[in-house]
């Protein structure tokens, strides 16, 4: 009874020593990247550059502090962090993307760095997955447009949502992609009409 007991408590033994090192040689849980929605641009591919286009400068895009490579969320006043969901770039780095595209090659502005030119200043303050009341994307633009001879030409924050339909995190990049390319055209849109373009 005795080598019977001691060949059960054995093979309990090593039953659980197999199914401890099952659960440890497990891999962790890897990252996952995500891109936003694609930028919107024109049906023909490209703009019509012309030679009277005004002349544009566009600083480097700032960002809330909290707006890095982790993918966030927000309830109310609480805001969080996806651990597994990353962005490819920061968020800061796909604002000024979407901004450049949307004002030199969808509207045609010409490129300066001048500092003698208009001058846009670009904050990104949200670009947040908004878990209540509603399920959406949230993009909040702050904008700056100043002439170095006119003064303050656009001072706005643009605010913009959109729905996400599930918790795929595929849909909340879409919805942002969405979000921010609506806030970009917003901007092309008011420096457009500061800056006296003319329509596409």
């Amino acid at each position: 009874m005795r080598l019977r007991g001691a060949r059960l408590t054995t093979a309990l033994a090593v039953a659980v020593a197999l199914a401890a090192g099952c659960l440890l040689v497990q891999p962790p849980a890897e990252p996952r990247y995500f891109t936003p929605g694609a930028k919107l641009m024109t049906d023909d591919g490209g703009p019509v550059v012309r030679a009277d286009a005004p002349l544009l400068r566009v600083r480097r895009v700032r960002a809330a502090p909290y707006l890095r490579d982790r993918m966030v969320w927000r309830r109310g006043v609480e805001i969080g962090f996806h651990d597994l969901l990353r962005w490819t770039e920061t968020p800061a780095r796909f604002a000024q993307s979407w901004l450049e595209a949307e004002l030199f090659e969808r509207r045609g502005f010409r490129r300066s760095t001048l500092p003698i030119v208009p001058t846009l200043d670009a904050n990104l303050q949200a670009f947040d997955e908004l878990l209540s009341p509603t399920h959406e994307a949230l993009v909040a633009l702050a904008v700056v447009l100043t002439d170095p001879k006119l003064g303050t030409l656009v001072d706005r924050t643009i605010e913009v949502r959109r729905p996400i339909g599930s918790d795929d995190p595929k849909e909340v990049a879409d919805a942002l992609g969405q979000a921010l390319a609506a806030a970009a055209e917003q901007v092309g849109d008011a420096a457009a009409e500061a800056l006296g373009a003319r329509p596409r």
